[in-house]
């Protein structure tokens, strides 16, 4: 169960690794502080493929980068 700080933050951003698997790197309460800290690591880490996600979930830590459960949204910026 998932207590309500963790209900919280349904925003993330998700890392693809090489394993393609996703994997939450950080989680925020709103999506402009989100987009926000991803441009920072787009600028600073260029190399690393990241996504802003909407999870209202909070408990997945991994997706499957090819098929991503219908409950997650994903923003490309």
């Amino acid at each position: 169960m998932l207590t309500y700080k963790d209900r919280l933050c349904c925003w993330a951003i998700a890392r693809l690794l090489p394993s393609e698997q996703w994997i939450i790197v950080a989680r925020f309460r709103s999506r402009s502080d989100a987009e926000g800290h991803f441009k920072f690591l787009r600028q600073t880490i260029p190399h690393v493929k990241f996504e802003v996600v909407f999870d209202p979930s909070g408990d997945s830590h991994r997706l499957s980068a090819l098929g991503s459960p219908s409950n997650f949204v994903t923003s490309r910026l």
